[in-house]
């Protein structure tokens, strides 16, 4: 009888999970970038511990732009209850919305230059990354 109940709750849990994972086509097949979204307006200062953190809640980027050096880490984090991914020009978290709720996803920036990035889940859930 356990076993049923285990196994009926697991199923339960990965509906859920597929189901909160979708939003609308993405038309915007680009490395990121493009009008419209709305990050809050907030700029993060440069990380003084060789990184930054962004927040993925309310189906944005929180802070939309970070600042950090060549070499710093950004860690983004999902304080949301539906999947989200972070897709830029040559980092990819991985699958649509495979960053599910209190999961992390971090990248190592090498060089400088602004980096924009997208959850292809979410069009308009844009952010970007200035490193110097």
């Amino acid at each position: 009888m356990t076993k049923r109940v285990l196994v009926l709750l697991l199923g339960c849990l990965a509906l859920t999970l597929v189901v909160a994972g979708c939003g609308g086509d993405d038309d915007d097949n680009g490395g990121g970038g493009g009008g419209g979204s709305d990050t809050g307006g907030q700029q993060a200062p440069a990380a003084k511990s060789g990184g930054a953190q962004v927040s993925m809640k309310d189906i944005k980027f929180n802070p939309g732009t970070v600042n950090v050096k060549v070499g710093d880490t950004v860690t983004w984090t999902n304080d949301d209850s539906v999947g989200h991914d972070v897709t830029g020009d040559g980092f990819k978290s991985g699958d649509a919305g495979g960053i599910a709720q209190g999961q992390t996803f971090e990248h190592k920036f090498g060089k400088a230059g602004t980096f924009k990035y997208r959850c292809t889940v979410h069009p308009g859930m844009t952010g970007e990354v200035d490193v110097k």
